[in-house]
């Protein structure tokens, strides 16, 4: 009796070619990531983002709480209270909290009855889809795509164009299927060209999300989030 023909008098099965098997774990690999991705922002996410105006200064903000509001610091530095405009309401804000190093800023409000985001819960891998999302000029919001590059100076660099109001706006990740908050966003990259600074579309900066606990934390700021 040949080996084979034991092994299946013993319902014992050959071992799966290697071909077969890498193909299988390609397939688990593949199958994995999409469960792990995410379709462009929706309306639910886009409610979440709010236009700052503070006087002299046009920007954007994240909802995080029932009554609070996530923004760049630059762009409230100079006022103590901002108004808020979400569709066609507009709501009054107060500045509670500015930490400059960080970029960050905390605006008091009444209740908003919008949808948060969830904050993130693990770092951004090398070339992970983010979208920043904001105001660019002060007018519609909109969410650009872009890469994850990288980590440097505890800031978030990607490759997803920002312009002048999209400041304090969010970056926007996916874990789970899910869209998460994984930064503020910060600025755009620039190149110095004949003594100018000339923008860049291709590079932009945000405060990373452990930046944003750390700077709630040191503020006693506690939140509940609704998730989506």
């Amino acid at each position: 009796m040949s080996s084979t023909e034991h092994a299946h008098k013993r319902g014992i099965r050959k071992p799966l070619p290697l071909v077969l098997i890498g193909w299988l774990v390609l397939f688990v690999f593949h199958h994995a990531q999409a469960r792990e991705g995410c379709a462009a922002p929706g309306t639910h996410v886009k409610q979440s983002i709010v236009l700052i105006d503070a006087g002299s200064s046009l920007g954007s903000g994240i909802v995080i709480g029932r009554n609070k509001v996530l923004t760049a610091a630059h762009v409230v530095a100079d006022s103590g209270d901002v108004t808020i405009s979400a569709g066609n309401t507009v709501y009054p804000g107060s500045v509670i909290a500015l930490r400059k190093d960080s970029d960050l800023a905390l605006i008091q409000t009444p209740d908003l009855h919008l949808p948060t985001l969830p904050f993130a819960t693990r770092s951004r891998r090398k070339n992970e889809a983010v979208w920043a999302m904001g105001y660019p000029f002060g007018r519609s919001l909109i969410a650009t795509s872009g890469r994850y590059k990288g980590l440097w100076s505890r800031a978030l660099y990607t490759s997803a164009s920002v312009n002048f109001g999209q400041s304090g706006g969010g970056l926007v990740a996916c874990e789970n299927g899910h869209h998460v908050l994984a930064g503020v966003v910060r600025a755009f990259g620039a190149n110095r060209i004949n003594g100018k600074l000339v923008r860049r579309d291709d590079i932009s900066v945000a405060t990373a999300i452990d930046d944003v606990r750390r700077f709630l934390a040191v503020n006693r700021v506690a939140l509940k989030q609704t998730g989506q």
